[in-house]
């Protein structure tokens, strides 16, 4: 379920094309958001943004704005680490939008999604095992503890099913096509 309560998607947002390395290779912008989908088996971390901040309360993957001058995958990475404890290594770009400010301000900025590997991952093989099976029948995978800031209120390793019914922000039921 995307909540909207506070921030409406963007009706002027658009696909922007994929696979670009460099961030001079990038179509023009004003502002950066770099996420990123960690995953473990078929599990996806998600981050309770804190209540009363913008989002206040929905459910987002790691990810913020990069800084001047900083690649978006170096700004992935370092907002993963920033926001989670965790420290991962960076796959492929999984989508890439954008949009004008939602908080109403005079400028475009991107988002951009990649998918994070946290390093020592047995996730694959266990969502090998886990391919086809009823969610009750399928094996525990583990997850890492993920230490939060005060920019987050909790977080989940959520399944496919759980996703599905939580709070998630705009931007994320986006990537993940809900």
């Amino acid at each position: 379920m995307i909540d909207d309560r506070h921030h409406d998607k963007p009706a002027t947002s658009r696909r922007e094309p994929e696979g670009t390395a460099t961030l001079s290779a990038w179509p023009e912008a004003d502002g950066w958001v770099c996420n990123v989908l960690v995953r473990r088996g078929d599990r996806l971390l998600v981050l309770r943004r804190a209540p009363g901040g913008y989002l206040g309360d929905q459910w987002d993957v790691p990810g913020g704005k990069s800084e001047p001058g900083e690649e978006p995958a170096v700004a992935a990475l370092r907002e993963l680490t920033e926001e989670t404890g965790l420290v991962g290594e960076l796959g492929p770009e999984v989508a890439h939008w954008s949009n004008p400010d939602t908080k109403g301000g005079d400028f475009r900025y991107h988002i951009v999604t990649f998918e994070a590997f946290i390093p020592g991952d047995d996730a694959d093989a266990a969502a090998a095992a886990n391919a086809g099976e009823a969610p009750e029948a399928r094996e525990a995978v583990e997850t890492p503890e993920v230490t939060l800031t005060r920019e987050h209120s909790d977080y989940l390793w959520a399944t496919p099913e759980e996703l599905a019914e939580l709070p998630l922000a705009w931007h994320v039921g986006r990537v993940l096509g809900q």
